[in-house]
């Protein structure tokens, strides 16, 4: 397993972030960065060794009660590692020392279990997706 050093809140570079998502397959967004930072509750970056970003994840909350994760993203060839579960526990345990009790986040079901083994119970929820014009 490859070392992969997780920080909260150290926003990477618009690009960065753009090269993660087209990584797994997703639309790069670079447009939507930094602006999107600034709604985010918190972010955690994972870099490996050389700097590079692999894993990455935004946290939306009321500071209070509820989270949600947006974006959890492992880069490919750093799947299959453990580097996914570290990247929820980092997440989780920023929300547990804020005193956040419901921490929600939506996924495919072919991601089920992976969520299942990061501890969250699949329940019934809904999604409702306006058409951007991106």
């Amino acid at each position: 397993m490859r070392d992969v050093t997780f920080t909260v809140n150290q926003h990477p570079t618009p690009t960065e972030l753009g090269d993660l998502r087209a990584a797994v397959g997703w639309d790069r967004q670079e447009s939507d960065y930094p602006a999107a930072f600034q709604g985010y509750w918190a972010t955690i970056s994972g870099r490996a060794e050389d700097g590079m970003l692999v894993a990455w994840c935004a946290i939306l909350s009321d500071g209070v009660y509820h989270a949600v994760l947006l974006d959890v993203i492992v880069h490919p060839s750093y799947q299959g590692q453990g580097h996914g579960l570290s990247l929820i526990r980092t997440a989780l345990a920023q929300c547990q020392a804020a005193g956040i009790s419901i921490v929600h986040v939506d996924y495919l079901p072919e991601k089920q279990g992976f969520y299942e083994r990061c501890g969250f119970a699949t329940g019934l929820g809904g999604i409702l997706e306006f058409p951007t014009g991106r």
